[in-house]
């Protein structure tokens, strides 16, 4: 094994674990919605109301199993609990799909069955054993690596994670194929035993391959202190007052407390933080319908036979990963380049980029439905959905990198956990507003309504995206030379 292996042989070991819980976790969305209108025959509005109030769930879990994580888990036991909890959701979502009949029947709103309540249950498990496996996992890489050697291991997981999400889609896919409901219970029995032997290997390997970049087993201990008494020492390690005068402060005079603790740097830090979390929901919302209006899009409105097969609506959640994949090299040489020629390309120029590509990928999207009917007789070429995957994949690296160097940048040492849990709780909020956004979008030619404005075919649908995107778009562009201002980065160390 090369010197460098040997470095980040803990963060190989813990992110191959990491590949058996997204090829599940993925795999799963992949089906989400097929699941939701082909086996519980839930009606499209329906449909996009559960994404929404399941991926609103799934993001702001991790911020409560976060702070019980840390209190009474140790990082090992929190992987184990999630992986458990993650395999009893697929024997829940596997009985519920095994309840499967096929029906012209569609339902607008929910009620109780057997099969429905298995699946919410499956539902539940996921969101939170996943929400334990992830936060583990990162917690993991970051305490076997130090600040020189962090940005790389996850640079190595990254695309390890990716994939995961990959071969989740193919496997849906293989298994699956096209239409093949009754054989979604199989799907989620093979995931529950994918679960079951990355848990043996974790704990068969565990003290032999995690170990940090100098070689010692990871320590696995958890915090034995409350979030109070650990609030009561951020704030005693902050200000003048000591911690038993802290611990008799209401919660409006720990804010007074946590306020004057910052200096005017950090507050002008703190309000371009503000702003770049409402840019996130705007772009999050745009970004997360790749994953519910265009499984509607495709599986109604995409011509799909490909030399007589016809190619699953599942299997083309693979393009996102896959472009990914092949495009992080290639934007890690970009950003060399412009380093090295000391182009200016900071976090608020990529965000104007990535945003301007979504616009003009749904921009496309208006265009082609200004000539689909919206009955779904017509079709569009199975040529153009790789074309915005790939779009979209480009604006996903773009917006990353800046929304995780913004954080890196701008959270005081103090905060950054606080500044990083507000950065990931903005998924929460722009998946559940994606969902809701997605419960207009136009399957027959029955027009549905947005602020009293009808919106009876694709084209309108997919210019609301258009017009929310722009506006972000102008708003950052328009405060950019504050924000510049305010970020005081000749006061960053390099």
């Amino acid at each position: 094994m090369s010197e460098n292996k040997k470095k980040y042989k803990g963060t190989y070991f813990i992110s191959s674990i990491s590949l058996t819980s997204a090829i599940v976790e993925y795999g799963i969305s992949s089906i989400f919605i097929l699941s939701l209108l082909y086996v519980l025959h839930f009606s499209t509005p329906l449909a996009s109301q559960t994404y929404a109030y399941y991926y609103g769930l799934a993001y702001l879990l991790p911020i409560l199993i976060g702070y019980l994580s840390d209190k009474y888990l140790s990082k090992s036991r929190a992987l184990t609990i999630g992986f458990v909890v993650m395999i009893l959701s697929q024997l829940f979502l596997s009985f519920s799909t095994s309840l499967y009949q096929p029906s012209n029947i569609e339902y607008n709103s929910y009620f109780f069955s057997i099969q429905n309540i298995s699946y919410a249950l499956g539902l539940f498990f996921l969101a939170v054993g996943a929400g334990f496996t992830n936060l583990s996992i990162t917690h993991i890489i970051n305490s076997i690596n130090d600040k020189e050697t962090s940005v790389h291991a996850f640079s190595l997981y990254y695309p390890i994670l990716n994939l995961g999400v990959m071969l989740g889609a193919i496997l849906m896919s293989v298994i699956i194929g096209e239409e093949n409901y009754y054989m979604y219970k199989w799907t989620f029995l093979l995931f529950a035993i994918i679960l079951i032997i990355g848990l043996i290997v974790f704990h068969l390997l565990k003290n032999k391959y995690l170990v940090d970049n100098k070689g010692k087993l990871m320590k696995d201990e958890h915090s034995k202190n409350s979030i109070l008494e650990e609030s009561n020492k951020l704030l005693g390690k902050i200000s003048s007052k000591s911690i038993l005068e802290i611990k008799n402060l209401n919660l409006k005079e720990r804010l007074v407390l946590f306020n004057s603790s910052l200096g005017k740097i950090e507050k002008d830090r703190l309000t371009v933080f503000l702003i770049f979390l409402l840019i996130i929901i705007f772009y999050r919302i745009a970004y997360s319908q790749t994953s519910v209006s265009m499984v509607f899009f495709i599986d109604i409105f995409v011509e799909r036979n490909l030399y007589n097969y016809e190619v699953p609506v599942q299997l083309f959640f693979m393009l996102n990963p896959l472009f990914i994949l092949i495009l992080s090299p290639i934007l890690m040489k970009f950003n060399n380049m412009i380093n090295e020629r000391k182009i200016e390309f900071g976090f608020i120029e990529r965000t104007i980029v990535a945003l301007l590509i979504i616009v003009l990928c749904f921009a496309m999207l208006s265009a082609l439905g200004y000539y689909l009917d919206i009955d779904g007789t017509d079709k569009i070429s199975i040529i153009w959905i790789p074309i915005v995957e790939f779009m979209v994949a480009i604006s996903e690296l773009l917006f990353s990198i800046a929304g995780y160097s913004l954080v890196g940048d701008l959270a005081p040492e103090k905060y950054y956990s606080l500044f990083f849990g507000l950065f990931l709780a903005t998924r929460s909020i722009s998946m559940y507003l994606s969902g809701k956004l997605s419960i207009l979008f136009p399957t027959d030619g029955n027009p549905t309504f947005h602020m009293n404005i009808p919106i009876n075919g694709l084209m309108n649908y997919f210019l609301i995206i258009v017009t929310m995107t722009l506006i972000a778009v102008i708003i950052l562009y328009s405060l950019r030379k504050m924000l510049r201002r305010k970020m005081h980065l000749d006061k960053l160390i390099q």
